[in-house]
């Protein structure tokens, strides 16, 4: 049994006694872990609130060998995201962030780089209006798609690799990028692409999540570039894969 520490993002928890909760934490160190925290549900836990989803914490585990939970020891909170937590909106976008890590992240595999990625999405959403929540979580998930190996092509045809000028364009949610007018008949399930919304996620390329935040875009061209790329999570996840808070904020951003 081994003794490990590091960063952690609370991503989910169960309550599995009376007393105790399992939370699942994507942490720098060793990519997303699962582990029972004995004693949580008590009112004076010394844990704190250091396991409320959607924390930036340090955590110290037990790791058991062969075994898919292992045993917290220490938790103690590094950023809350208070006001993700206070405000409706970017609780709704936030958990959207991390319920889709959660899926693409892989048990134990480390990703310090998709782990710094969360973090400071998190930051972004904990200091952006209303308004920029839309272009922070379509320069996220542009983000964590290369980074977990399914990036899409922007550039050039994802099929014949024919460069894709400016202008609008197609995008294969089956192919994983744009399309040429050539190429666009051999994807069932190409969507339309305007030129406004494909310059935006051309643009996140090399800039910082604060430098996006602040970045001026119609809330149109970011709606826009958010509804292609949640689609195209959709899509690499396969069919009927649902994911409940991205389905809950497509409702509340229709109301």
């Amino acid at each position: 049994m081994g003794i490990n520490r590091s960063e952690a993002v609370v991503l989910r928890a169960r309550k599995v006694r009376d007393t105790s909760k399992i939370v699942v934490f994507f942490t720098k160190r060793f990519g997303k872990v699962s582990a029972m925290a004995k004693g949580s549900l008590r009112p004076k836990s010394k844990f704190g609130s250091s396991l409320e989803i959607l924390t930036h914490s340090l955590i110290i585990y037990y790791a058991k060998e062969n075994r898919n939970v292992h045993t917290l020891s220490h938790s103690e909170t590094l950023n809350p995201f208070s006001e993700v937590k206070a405000d409706f909106a970017k609780l709704a976008y936030a958990s959207t962030a991390i319920e889709i890590l959660e899926r693409f992240a892989p048990v134990e595999e480390p990703n310090e780089e998709l782990f710094d990625h969360i973090v400071l999405t998190l930051r972004e959403f904990d200091a952006a209006a209303r308004d920029d929540l839309e272009v922070v979580l379509a320069a996220y998930l542009l983000r964590m798609l290369h980074l977990v190996g399914y990036g899409p092509s922007l550039s050039t045809c994802v099929r014949c690799g024919r460069k894709i000028d400016d202008g609008a364009a197609s995008f294969g949610l089956l192919s994983g990028g744009v399309l040429c007018p050539a190429c666009v008949g051999r994807d069932i399930n190409a969507v339309e692409l305007d030129a406004d919304v494909l310059e935006l996620m051309r643009s996140f390329e090399g800039k910082t999540m604060k430098q996006v935040r602040k970045k001026s875009a119609p809330a149109a061209t970011s709606r826009g570039a958010c509804d292609i790329l949640t689609a195209f999570v959709r899509a690499v996840m396969g069919e009927g894969a649902r994911v409940k808070s991205l389905d809950f904020l497509e409702r509340m951003r229709d109301t």
